[in-house]
């Protein structure tokens, strides 16, 4: 299910709590904040397990030293900006500044910015929403600035040596439907990072969870040992349009109001569960083959029916409620097994 490190007991689980435990025993089916070494899974401040996150990983450390000019993508709260900053170390700006703009505030006075960014990475944020001549501006402004670097050389050059530019929509698709430019989508996104949504990587919540907690108690100085059962899955329930801001705002809530050294279901905000019968399933998603990816969708969406009570999905399901529980924690019961983990 989890690395060895985590400590479980495989105790019967009962409507009301637990069986064969004092309320000194540990409890069974819990993660530590530790107990899945985070640094393990960590780029920089980045962290992620899953298939789509490792694959990420791995590109932006093999292109990240050599582009110039390059676009991150993804929904708000997906790390947009985290990404850039991960760039900025491993590229050769790395000893110059990182200098954060949004797009429409650059072109207040991008000749001054340009120039505060020198021989580092110039980070744009927002750039899907610059309004037609906005666009158009920083076309011309980059053009410009191409023009000077190919006649003085990157060393001499007065801006930046690399540019990271973030949208929270495709600016390819946007330029199919006519929302920004063509020719400045194709010029930005020619080296491309896209953020998966975290409902498109929940098997990485128990690790995000484990690295906001263990955040949490250093900045706090509060002992909690970590997550009680059925908060996990819980978490992993919710389809998260907040994505990684969300989860961290959460876990903080959870860990203000928990009264005890476990983070229980109880602790946590509400969350909204969508509608009944609708679920949130991208396009990649719906063609993803993977069994246990399929199957950790259909419980998802079996629990949005359910409103949350999982003794209720689990009747609808045709499974145990501890059947239940190991599936979300786990992500599918071949990881189990180890026959398929999810590590790259």
């Amino acid at each position: 299910m989890y690395p060895a490190q985590i400590e479980t007991k495989n105790a019967e689980r009962q409507e009301g709590g637990w069986e064969g435990t004092s309320s000194m025993a540990f409890p069974p089916e819990v993660l530590e904040p530790d107990a899945l070494q985070p640094e393990t899974w960590m780029l920089g401040a980045m962290a992620g397990r899953s298939l789509a996150m490792q694959h990420l990983f791995s590109r932006m450390k093999s292109t990240a030293p050599h582009f110039r000019l390059a676009t991150v993508e993804g929904e708000a709260g997906t790390g947009k900006l985290l990404t850039a900053q991960t760039l900025h170390r491993l590229g050769p700006a790395a000893s110059g500044p990182f200098a954060p703009f949004t797009a429409a505030d650059f072109l207040k006075d991008p000749d001054v910015f340009w120039r505060q960014a020198r021989q580092g990475l110039l980070w744009l944020s927002r750039v899907d929403e610059l309004k037609a001549e906005e666009q158009r501006e920083l076309r011309d402004f980059l053009e410009r600035a191409a023009h000077d670097r190919m006649r003085m050389g990157a060393s001499a050059t007065a801006g930046p040596l690399q540019l990271v530019a973030g949208a929270s929509q495709p600016l390819r698709r946007l330029a199919v439907s006519g929302g920004f430019r063509s020719d400045l989508a194709a010029h930005l996104t020619a080296i491309r990072y896209a953020l998966p949504p975290l409902r498109e990587r929940r098997d990485d919540i128990p690790l995000l969870a484990a690295i906001f907690l263990r955040r949490w108690i250093r900045e706090q100085s509060r002992m909690l040992r970590g997550f009680a059962p059925g908060t996990l899955a819980r978490l992993a329930s919710h389809e998260w349009p907040g994505n990684v801001r969300e989860l961290e705002g959460v876990i903080a809530a959870a860990a203000v109001e928990c009264p005890g050294q476990w983070i229980r279901p109880v602790d946590l905000p509400r969350l909204t569960w969508p509608a009944p019968g609708v679920a949130v399933v991208s396009e990649a998603a719906a063609e993803d083959p993977n069994l246990d990816r399929a199957i950790l969708r259909h419980i998802t969406r079996v629990l949005a029916r359910c409103n949350g009570n999982k003794v209720r999905a689990a009747r609808m399901l045709g499974i145990s409620r501890s059947t239940l529980y190991r599936l979300l924690d786990g992500g599918g019961e071949r990881e189990e097994t180890g026959r398929e983990t999810g590590h790259v």
